[in-house]
């Protein structure tokens, strides 16, 4: 028996959802859920084949990635995000959360988009290879912190998001093209150093002496250990 948790807050959509999945085959079972608290605590409990996800579960904006974080330190199950939120900023950052697919709502009403996706991250023979971002550097979308080794770091939305890939791919210098699509404005290599003095002076806040994040001259940005 295939167990999937599909977590909506709207019962409607929650439902429709949950009836895409009763078709994936004849061997699936469906645990609903309508907020966070809710659906954690049966994720860190319950190994599940598919986890179908909303990003805004009210009153939290992105309390989906704080899901999406408790899934990668339990059982590391395939997730879908289906949200109403724009994909141009949050598809990047699901896809450094090793979420596997996302699509935005609405979902048509035969739901063979959302079908098509669910069915291939079922029948895919699962090791899922996950990058330990939480291990150091961790987004809490309960509280938008985000901290460094236990240390939480003042930082604006944009310069999380900065860090975040920055230090999804440690040890390699992520040029400044990589870095537009996380800002509304700025698009050039001067902004993207601005945000990085941000996030150097947050570090040097919290206590952290080191200087993990460097610029590479001419090139873009590198986290180092």
């Amino acid at each position: 028996m295939k167990k999937i948790a599909v977590i909506e807050d709207s019962r409607d959509v929650n439902a429709a959802l949950t009836e895409f999945c009763k078709k994936l085959g004849n061997d699936i079972n469906v645990d609903q859920f309508y907020d966070r608290e809710s659906a954690e605590s049966a994720i860190k409990e319950t190994n599940y084949n598919l986890i179908v996800l909303d990003i805004e579960l009210p009153p939290e904006k992105n309390a989906g990635i704080g899901i999406v974080y408790t899934n990668v330190t339990h059982h590391k199950s395939p997730v879908l995000v289906v949200s109403g939120l724009e994909q141009t900023v949050y598809k990047n950052v699901m896809s450094q959360l090793n979420v596997w697919d996302y699509l935005e709502k609405p979902i048509a009403a035969d739901g063979q988009e959302f079908i098509s996706s669910a069915l291939r991250m079922l029948r895919a023979k699962i090791d899922i290879p996950v990058t330990q971002t939480p291990d150091l550097v961790i987004h809490d979308s309960s509280t938008g912190k985000v901290t460094y080794d236990g240390s939480p770091l003042n930082l604006p939305q944009t310069a999380k998001l900065i860090l975040m890939r920055t230090y999804e791919r440690r040890g390699k210098c992520v040029s400044y093209p990589e870095y537009y699509d996380l800002v509304k404005t700025g698009k050039n290599p001067e902004a993207i150093r601005q945000h990085v003095k941000t996030i150097r002076d947050a570090l040097i806040e919290a206590g952290i002496e080191k200087e993990h994040i460097a610029v590479i001259r001419m090139k873009g940005v590198q986290w180092q250990d």
